[in-house]
């Protein structure tokens, strides 16, 4: 005989495997088929086991008996706590990231004055840091729901992906970073296109930490999913034998080459001013390899946790995420050139315009810009000065005015770098890198 009992939780095929096999062991049940589609599991028995017998089955998979509507809310405690025990994670290691940043490591030299060893360097800075931030921050967030979608994958099977990620990101770096120093910047992206992608990319992060979190049951068993499209080229498959896409994998690593890390628009910025294919594709691929140990480490990660901490893990993976993504939705629209809406401005004490309309900042490390902030009038012609008294470092070695001056200078010591711009609609524009991180405000009135 046939018994069909609803399963609440399902979100996946692999829960359909975990599912059937702790119900295979129940005594009088021969056979067992389980549905994603319905949520519900057929069992062929020779008599009706008893209730207590199947719930118990069904609750030791870690899913309940039932069918009822999920809601938007999360109504477990455990979740909360676990969202609690996150978020203080995350803050202990941002505070800790503020005082003793990886970056800093680079301390002296500017980065973009070139050499094989800088570039190593640079990249494995990058890897810890600001690459994170976004390309690892992609990675982290697709791997992470990949492997919580797939539990009974291998570790070898969930890491094999992130091998082909940094394969295909180191080769198309070196293509890539020759044709930029051949070519010049009809390669890089810059501006408002690259504003757009932040945000783009920003809320693909955010809406698979959501899900990561758990705290909204809706979304997180599909009531708020990528476009199936998307899903396909970014490997998120349903659970098959070809699981795994390579191909997907080595295209978000070339794709990786775009997105906006600081560290790497600085080097790309040098393997432009070099004129060469052969350097320029040096440089950005030994950047890439310096990358590598970060971003694998990620994917280790992914890989490696597995059972009952996989589920705190998860959650704690889902905040970063979420907070990373904020943070590349606001410098994506930093980007964009967009002025700031007013209830996002702050009151802050402006340096006029002197010498008729030339500005004039200087740049040390210690103390960024100064001065920083200018009220312009609108419809003029007007050029920043800035005097680098150091070079710059990091994500922070370019300057760039969204929407007023777009292609970002690199800051080197001893030389005056002059964005000429005019001011056209009244607004508050932020000085910033080229990765959108504010250093300064022109308002224009």
């Amino acid at each position: 005989m046939k018994l069909t009992i609803p399963i609440e939780g399902m979100h996946c095929r692999a829960c359909e495997i975990t599912i059937g096999q702790h119900l295979e062991k129940v005594p009088r049940v021969t056979r067992v088929s389980v549905s994603l589609k319905t949520k519900t599991a057929t069992l062929d028995v020779t008599s009706p086991p008893s209730q207590k017998e199947l719930l118990r089955a069904v609750q030791t998979a870690g899913y309940t008996i039932g069918k009822k509507k999920q809601p938007w809310l999360s109504h477990n405690p455990s979740d909360y706590k676990d969202l609690c025990i996150g978020i203080l994670i995350i803050g202990v290691l941002a505070i800790l990231y503020n005082l003793f940043g990886v970056n800093k490591i680079i301390t002296t030299g500017n980065i973009a004055s070139g050499g094989i060893g800088v570039a190593l360097l640079t990249g494995l800075a990058a890897g810890l840091s600001t690459c994170m931030a976004l390309v690892g921050g992609l990675v982290l967030s697709l791997s992470a729901r990949h492997a919580k979608k797939h539990p009974t994958a291998t570790v070898m099977q969930k890491f094999r992906p992130h091998i082909f990620f940094n394969v295909s990101r180191i080769v198309s770096f070196f293509i890539l970073g020759g044709l930029i120093g051949l070519l010049g910047a009809t390669v890089q992206l810059q501006g408002a296109p690259l504003g757009i992608l932040m945000i783009i990319v920003g809320v693909v992060m955010f809406s698979l930490g959501l899900q990561l979190t758990s705290i909204m049951p809706r979304v997180s068993a599909g009531g708020f999913t990528l476009p199936p499209a998307i899903a396909r080229f970014l490997g998120l498959q349903k659970h098959t034998d070809k699981e795994y896409s390579h191909s997907s994998a080595i295209a978000l690593g070339t794709i990786s080459f775009f997105l906006p890390c600081g560290f790497t628009q600085v080097m790309q910025l040098y393997a432009m001013s070099t004129g060469s294919f052969i350097t320029g594709a040096i440089v950005m691929s030994v950047f890439a390899i310096g990358t590598a140990p970060g971003l694998l480490g990620i994917g280790s990660l992914t890989s490696l946790i597995k059972g009952k901490s996989s589920g705190r893990f998860f959650k704690i993976t889902g905040i970063a995420v979420m907070v990373m993504a904020l943070l590349n939705i606001n410098s994506g629209y930093t980007l964009t050139g967009l002025p700031v809406p007013s209830f996002a401005r702050k009151s802050v004490a402006s340096t006029q315009a002197s010498n008729g309309q030339t500005l004039v900042t200087t740049y040390t490390l210690a103390k960024d810009i100064i001065p920083a902030t200018f009220t312009l009038k609108s419809h003029t012609d007007y050029k920043l000065i800035v005097d680098s008294q150091d070079d710059g470092q990091g994500c922070m070695s370019t300057i760039m005015i969204p929407g007023l001056f777009e292609k970002p200078l690199l800051l080197e010591k001893g030389k005056k770098q002059v964005l000429s711009f005019r001011t056209e609609s009244p607004g508050t524009y932020k000085i910033t890198c080229a990765m959108g991180i504010n250093r300064g405000t022109i308002t224009v009135v």
